[in-house]
C-alpha cells in the first residue's frame, strides 16, 4: 500500500473553529445573535475566549451556508434572506418533504412512530415566551430525523442545508398567533399518516405544512 506523503498532521486549529462555528450557530438559534447588527469580530473572539483566526474561519463557514454576511474590516451581521429566496427554500422543502413523507409512510416501523411522536410531544410541552429557540430545535428535528429514519444520505445533507437558513426567518413565523399550535397540528397529521402507513395522506399533509408555513412568512 502507498504511503502519502506531503499531508501535514491536522493541529489544534480546525478543532477550535468547529467549536467557534457551533457556539455562533447556537447563538443565531438562540436569538443571542439578531437582525441588523453588526457584531465586531473581535468582539466574538473575545467572548468565546479564541484568537480570532478560528473565529474567522467559523464566519466564513457559516458565510458559505448563507447565514451570515461578513464585512471586510467591520465585522458580521446576520443576512437577510430575500423574498426570491425564501420562495426558493419553501419551494426546495416542498419538494423534498412529502417525498421522505410518503416513503417513511411505507417504511416506518412502530420505534419510528414512537420516535418522531416524542418530539412532538415535546414541543407541545413549549410555547411560553423565551421557549422559540427550544421549539424550533426539535421542529428541526422532527423534519430531519425522517429521512435520517430511511437513510436517505443526500436527502438528509439537503434538508439540513436548508434548516440553516430556516433559522433565520423561524422566529418571525412562531410570532404569528395560534402558528406555535397549528404547527404541532401539522406535524400530528403527517405523523398519523406515517403511522396508517398511507402514503399519499402522507405527502399530502407534510406539502400543506410547507405551504402554510410559507404562507406565514412570505
Amino acid at each position: 500500500m502507498a504511503k502519502l506523503s506531503g499531508i501535514t498532521a491536522v493541529d489544534r486549529a480546525p478543532t477550535l473553529s468547529r467549536r467557534a462555528y457551533l457556539q455562533i450557530q447556537q447563538a443565531i438559534r438562540d436569538g443571542a445573535i439578531r437582525q441588523e447588527v453588526l457584531y465586531s469580530e473581535n468582539e466574538l473572539a473575545e467572548t468565546l475566549g479564541m484568537s480570532r483566526t478560528p473565529v474567522r474561519e467559523a464566519l466564513i463557514s457559516l458565510s458559505r451556508e448563507g447565514l451570515v454576511a461578513v464585512e471586510s474590516q467591520r465585522g458580521f451581521r446576520l443576512r437577510q434572506l430575500s423574498a426570491d429566496e425564501r420562495r426558493e427554500i419553501f419551494d426546495l422543502r416542498s419538494l423534498l418533504e412529502p417525498y421522505t413523507a410518503r416513503r417513511l409512510a411505507l417504511a416506518a416501523t412502530e420505534e419510528d412512530v414512537r420516535r418522531l411522536g416524542t418530539l412532538i410531544d415535546a414541543q407541545q410541552d413549549l410555547g411560553g415566551p423565551g421557549q422559540q429557540s427550544e421549539f424550533l430545535a426539535l421542529d428541526e428535528q422532527f423534519h430531519l430525523l425522517q429521512s435520517e429514519l430511511l437513510g436517505l444520505e443526500r436527502t438528509h445533507a439537503t434538508m439540513t442545508s436548508l434548516r440553516g437558513a430556516m433559522w433565520l426567518i423561524g422566529f418571525e413565523a412562531l410570532t404569528l398567533p395560534h402558528r406555535h399550535e397549528d404547527v404541532i397540528a401539522e406535524h400530528r397529521a403527517i405523523l398519523d399518516a406515517i403511522a396508517r402507513h398511507d402514503p399519499e395522506a402522507a405527502a399530502a399533509a407534510a406539502h400543506e405544512h410547507i405551504v402554510t408555513t410559507a404562507a406565514a412568512v412570505l
